[in-house]
């Protein structure tokens, strides 16, 4: 393991526990370099401003008490050009703290936003708006700690020992005084961090609740139009800020309170510094400058001992968003990847049935390139079934899915969803162009591939009459389409994958009858080796030819082999259908 490495695993672990250490010692890791950079920067301007005070005092009392001219020249100048460097070391250290610390959010951002599209589907759910607010706010708050609070705590450490040592230069009796002070800080902010842990934790359940209502509100903006209920939804609203308003109110009073105690303890040792040393400077047994120098010393020791105390007061609130997010990377983690695919398109159902489905188990085989229509009343668990076949539902104990004889289970689940290919009822559609919206299945594909595909949806038409070709740009969730348009663009993006088993999944039901006629002669005269599996409950879908009809209830399903092509062959086939377990 590298040095880097140990570090970011290292420093997880002491800032965030060791459970971050595996997913959040990585991302320290690599800012390890930046963090490196800032601390030097850091480090010359925390030389440059314990000589600050320093260069005062001598200006003082060898120059102005002294009335020595050329020494309020030297002493003045000094302290210019000291002051010059300070400002041109801020600046820098400001710009690569931007630099190194937006970095860091990028990467810890990326990591948690790769983690949720690449979630196990079978782990618990969570709403968009949670993860929505855990991508966006948890990683800022643990960036800001983490980044911040190693600089602030280097800078802090360095800080506290010069300023100690000019502090114990000028008089080490008065520097008893910040010393002794400290254990009463570090007391009353270990006695707050519980409080502030479970502040931070109400305010960051009332964002995720605040944002999962608005991106569900969002998402369902047409039927809320539909049924008028939008001012009834918008009002909904104001009871979760409210709330979140209370939280916030709750979290800043306690912040108010745990920070103003710290600093009443500060004033309390500048007064006692003020009045002993002031007492000293009448008698004539110290220096005015000295004085002014060592409470310039305080005001940058106090500084660093209070970074260092509320770095770990803060941490409790890092440690809350630490804890959401880890929720977020571990607890349904990426799938991991199984073994290579077989060669053959066989599905096998064995006793299957998902896990919350209430259909009789499936027993049977559908061989490469039938023809499958899966029967049965709304909500029998049609869906969830063909759900099995691509590890997006959990089956119910006993029960198995199989690709050529092999447990879809152990199959690399990215290789089986390109092979088993699903097209649902709403296909999803994101803000971007046509092309890119059909190039998720395939980046490489070119423009020949993407308007073959087109016109096998019965679409190329449509989209060469709006003008733009390919470069069609879609705004969120398709809303500038029809749902017939939405549904063809959804099937010839599958189209474009190298799939095995096609199952179109209510997939034409917003299609006119004469185009989905169309699209389903085109699907079996160039995927007649290929398996299709259909679920529809009307149109031309459930018409045709079929190798198998397999329906789903409560009853051990239906399963028979239909060579009619009509509706009334089909209903006498039906009356001799085979049941198998």
């Amino acid at each position: 393991m590298s040095g880097a490495a140990r570090f970011g695993r290292g420093a997880a672990r002491v800032f965030f526990g060791s459970c971050a250490a595996g997913w959040l010692g990585p991302v320290i890791a690599r800012a390890s370099g930046g963090i490196a950079v800032v601390l030097a920067v850091s480090l010359l301007a925390v030389v440059l401003g314990l000589a600050t005070p320093w260069l005062t005092k001598q200006f003082i009392d060898e120059g102005l008490v002294a009335r020595d001219a050329q020494a309020v020249w030297t002493w003045a100048l000094a302290a210019f050009g000291v002051g010059l460097a300070a400002l041109g070391m801020g600046v820098v250290n400001a710009l690569l703290h931007l630099r190194f610390s937006a970095r860091m959010l990028a990467d810890l951002r990326g990591r948690a936003m790769r983690a949720s599209l690449l979630r196990d589907p079978l782990a618990p759910p969570k709403p968009v708006g949670e993860m929505a607010a855990r991508i966006d706010g948890d990683t800022a708050e643990i960036q800001r700690f983490a980044f911040d609070g190693l600089l602030a705590a280097f800078g802090s450490i360095l800080r506290l020992m010069g300023g100690g040592a000019m502090l114990m230069v000028l008089d080490w009796r008065l520097a008893l005084i910040p010393i002794l002070a400290a254990p009463l800080e570090l007391g009353f902010l270990v006695w707050a961090r519980g409080r502030t842990t479970a502040r931070a934790e109400d305010v960051r359940e009332m964002r995720g609740a605040v944002s999962s209502f608005v991106i569900e509100s969002l998402s369902s903006l047409p039927t809320l139009r539909a049924l008028g209920a939008g001012g009834a939804r918008a009002g909904a609203l104001e009871p979760l800020q409210t709330s979140q308003i209370a939280a916030l109110e709750r979290q800043r009073r306690w912040l108010e309170l745990v920070g103003a105690v710290p600093q009443v303890i500060a004033a309390a040792v500048r007064l006692s510094v003020l009045l002993i040393g002031g007492l000293w400077v009448v008698q004539g047994d110290w220096q005015i400058g000295a004085l002014i120098a060592f409470l310039a010393y305080i005001g940058m020791l106090t500084g660093p001992l209070r970074n260092l105390l509320g770095l770990y007061h803060a941490q409790a609130q890092a440690l809350v968003s630490a804890g959401r997010l880890a929720d977020l990377m571990e607890d349904g983690a990426e799938e991991a990847s199984g073994r290579a695919l077989p060669q053959g398109a066989a599905l096998g159902f064995e006793a299957a049935r998902a896990a919350m489905a209430d259909h009789a188990p499936v027993t049977t085989t559908i061989p490469a390139g039938a023809r499958v229509l899966i029967d049965g009343a709304s909500g029998a668990g049609k869906s969830s079934l063909m759900h099995l076949a691509l590890r997006l539902a959990a089956p119910a104990p006993g029960g198995r899915v199989t690709l050529d004889g092999l447990d879809v289970r152990a199959l690399d689940p990215v290789a089986l969803r390109r092979a088993v290919a699903l097209v649902p009822q709403r296909g999803t559609l994101l803000a971007m162009s046509l092309a890119d919206n059909l190039r998720l299945a395939d980046p490489g594909a070119l423009d020949a591939r993407l308007w073959d595909v087109l016109e096998q949806a019965d679409l190329a038409d449509w989209v060469r009459a709006q003008g733009a070709g390919l470069d069609l740009m879609l705004t969120e969730t398709g809303a500038n389409l029809s749902g017939g348009e939405r549904q063809r663009i959804a099937l010839a993006r599958a189209l474009l994958l190298p799939f095995r088993v096609l199952i179109l999944d209510e997939s034409l039901s917003e299609v006119d009858a004469a185009s989905a006629g169309r699209i389903l002669a085109t699907l079996d005269a160039r995927y007649a080796d290929r398996t299709r599996i259909f679920i529809a409950h009307a149109g031309p879908a459930r018409e045709g030819r079929f190798d198998q009809r397999i329906t789903l209830s409560s009853r051990p399903p239906e399963r028979r082999n239909s060579r009619g092509d009509s509706p009334n062959q089909r209903e006498n086939a039906r009356e001799n259908a085979v049941w198998s377990e």
